[in-house]
């Protein structure tokens, strides 16, 4: 019995994460305003009913795939963040995922961009479940600042709100380029980026010799 449970409870889940691959091929292409719940069942190869059972809406389907994508990201910075030792590293391993996962997902994530304060609002669920995965993210910036102040390779600063900082800094970075701002597609806007964040949290030479 518990086998079957746990049989069924995958299908469910490799079912709904088919439809959400369906989805972001489908807002990509389409962009949000000219997709109905039709195309995105055709995408995924099953009857629109059948979608209903695993989402109410439209704009059910964009949101959980935008979910999906923040629970991914943050899989992906811990991983990048691990694999190096300096804090200057890690916080170069947290804007260089997000900067990478814009680059192949450009046309999704401008959806986010122009339909996401409206979605939020709508959505009292996904907006939680989104802010916690999100505050995920700024958790792993402030453990690596914590533990570079303990080892006084920072200025003591509070580790939070540095991590929000760069949180801003970087969502900023991203919403320029999909914008398409003056210095959007230049890269050595976020190693500019960097060396600025870098240069606010080290310690002053003083501080170093004494």
């Amino acid at each position: 019995m518990a086998l079957k449970k746990s049989q069924r409870k995958e299908a469910i889940e490799l079912r709904r994460d088919s439809i959400l691959r369906a989805a972001r091929c489908v807002f990509a292409r389409q962009g949000y305003a000219a997709t109905v719940v039709d195309d995105i069942a055709e995408q995924a190869g099953i009857a629109k009913g059948t979608l209903y059972l695993y989402f109410r809406s439209k704009e059910d389907i964009y949101m959980g795939a935008l979910l999906e994508d923040a629970r991914r990201l943050n899989n992906q910075t811990r991983e990048r963040m691990q694999q190096v030792d300096s804090w200057q590293d890690q916080l170069r391993a947290y804007v260089t995922v997000r900067m990478e996962h814009l680059e192949t997902n450009q046309d999704f994530l401008r959806i986010y961009l122009a339909e996401f304060r409206g979605m939020m609002m709508r959505n009292a669920r996904i907006h939680c479940e989104l802010y916690h995965v999100m505050r995920e993210g700024e958790g792993l910036l402030a453990q690596a600042f914590a533990a570079a102040i303990a080892r006084s390779e920072i200025r003591d600063v509070d580790t939070e709100l540095a991590a929000m900082t760069v949180v801003d800094l970087t969502r900023g970075l991203m919403e320029r380029r999909l914008l398409g701002g003056s210095c959007g597609n230049d890269p050595n806007e976020v190693e500019f980026a960097l060396d600025l964040l870098c240069r606010a949290l080290e310690k002053d030479r003083d501080s170093k010799t004494s």
